[in-house]
């Protein structure tokens, strides 16, 4: 089951609004606000993440506001808990960095707000996910689309894996892809400043646009464009081969780097995600998606019942591979989509004392500093 709207997509578009000023004492201040949680707990070694945040369409549009100073846990089912600590990005909130979920526990996640307003998650138990035996990609051409159209060509990645004989087993797919940058800023119609770290506008428009170089090893960092689940109510305890898992772009004939998860999520997992996936298939974006599809399926308010919550408490088990696709292997007559730099790239006058031409590489969600694991120069 597959839509062109990733989960992680579809929630980086509800919470695009972070940047706001927070909420300091949580209050539904339009008829159309809902607390919203983005939560997840794996078996990975963390920190897990929580984000807490307020929709208010009245007065903002699509944009969500932090929800600060909360108290928020995970507890399981021997009565340990985590307590997770809000980071610098406001709403936002971190276990231990040391801190993974363990494959039969069984948690549930608990929300205090400032007002002291309760929230609790259902409890999840964390099932396993077989390993990924075989990883296959293969070049396919969609020839519905034309000639130059970034859709037509495309290498499709196919898994085969062992489903477990237990019922009720779930599945996501998700991929990472990471690609040397050699640009960190462009300006279009203007310059950086080096000490306000923008962009900005000189007084008189120009249409020039300048790259600025990155300051030492940095990658992009680019998401899969797929929600795709699967649920083994019909094939529970098969083989299960070439299943279509992902696509990826024809947009160059480099080797492609990709860090692939296979993922065993539960049943409300994979309840709220098909709910996503059917209403995007129906209406053709996400704005289009009624609000209450994304009601979640697991978390309550424990003060105020009838109160409803978007967002979904997502439980699960990873199994990674790391690989390259030989973007090579294509019909002689299909070209790359590629990508090409707009304007120039900016560099000092070699007689100008002080001149700064790059910037440093930043750490943020699609941008790293740092080498990827399996990372082949």
């Amino acid at each position: 089951m597959k839509t062109k709207y990733p989960i992680y997509l579809i929630l980086l578009l509800l919470i695009v609004g972070s940047c706001i000023t927070p909420i300091t004492d949580f209050t539904q201040v339009a008829s159309k606000s809902f607390l919203t949680v983005e939560a997840s707990l794996s078996d990975q070694v963390g920190p897990q993440k929580v984000k807490l945040y307020a929709s208010s369409d009245k007065l903002t549009g699509s944009y969500f506001l932090p929800i600060t100073k909360a108290k928020v846990y995970f507890l399981d089912e021997k009565g340990v808990q985590e307590d997770l600590t809000e980071s610098v990005t406001k709403g936002t909130y971190l276990t231990s960095s040391k801190f993974a979920g363990r494959v039969g526990g069984t948690y549930t996640l608990n929300i205090i707000t400032i007002d002291g307003k309760k929230y609790q998650s259902q409890a999840e138990t964390m099932k396993p996910v077989p390993e990924i035996e075989n990883v296959i990609s293969r070049f396919e051409i969609y020839d519905n689309y034309a000639k130059g159209d970034s859709r037509r060509g495309g290498f499709n990645i196919y898994v085969d894996f062992q489903d477990p004989k237990t019922e009720g087993d779930n599945y996501q797919w998700y991929w990472k892809h990471y690609e040397r940058a050699f640009i960190c800023e462009t300006c279009v119609g203007g310059s950086y400043d080096f000490r306000a770290n923008t962009c900005v506008q000189p007084r008189i428009p120009t249409d020039v646009t300048l790259n600025y170089r990155c300051d030492g090893d940095c990658w992009d960092i680019t998401f899969s464009t797929d929600l795709n689940i699967f649920s083994d109510s019909y094939l529970n305890g098969q083989r299960i081969t070439g299943k279509l898992v992902a696509r990826v772009p024809y947009d160059g004939v480099s080797p492609y780097y990709l860090q692939f998860e296979q993922r065993g999520i539960t049943r409300n997992a994979y309840n709220y995600y098909q709910g996503l996936n059917a209403q995007v298939q129906n209406n053709g974006t996400l704005f289009d998606v009624p609000a209450e599809t994304r009601f979640s399926f697991n978390i309550k308010s424990t003060s105020n019942p009838s109160e409803k919550i978007l967002g979904i408490f997502d439980v699960y088990s990873v199994r990674k591979k790391i690989f390259y696709i030989d973007r090579t292997q294509v019909p002689k007559d299909e070209a790359p989509n590629t990508k090409s730099i707009q304007g120039d790239i900016f560099a000092c006058p070699p007689t100008q004392i002080g001149c700064k031409d790059v910037i440093q590489c930043s750490e943020g969600l699609f941008r790293t500093p740092l080498k990827p694991s399996g990372w082949k120069d």
